[in-house]
């Protein structure tokens, strides 16, 4: 239900900075987007820091929860660069460091997470 709360608010602020050509829209959806990334690195992390038990049951966290948000996330950054790019946006370039910057840190989660399992 949350996860679907979290689509639907992104695709939404996604389709308002495409028709208004409005950074802040853009910009709040990239608050989001890292609300939620850093949110999925707590179970990453615990993952991370409970590999060397033979039940690691933090795993459970990161199939469940942090790999969809982190699919997710990685998803509608790069949709939201492509807007940020094809419409044009002025003032683009702090929001693109920052949805740049999310990708990386969400990369990093993603090589945790394998390396962790």
């Amino acid at each position: 239900m949350l996860l679907s709360a979290f689509i639907l608010a992104s695709i939404i602020l996604l389709a308002a900075a495409g028709i208004k050509k409005n950074v802040l829209f853009l910009w709040i959806l990239s608050v989001l987007l890292w609300l939620a990334s850093l949110s999925s690195a707590f179970f990453v992390g615990w993952a991370w820091f409970e590999r060397t038990y033979s039940e690691n049951w933090a795993m459970f966290g990161v199939y469940f929860l942090s790999a969809p948000v982190i699919a997710l996330s990685a998803l509608l950054a790069l949709a939201a660069l492509v807007i940020a790019r094809a419409g044009n946006i002025e003032n683009r370039k702090p929001v693109c460091f920052s949805l740049y910057a999310l990708l990386f840190f969400l990369a990093l989660q993603a090589a945790l997470a394998v390396w962790a399992a």
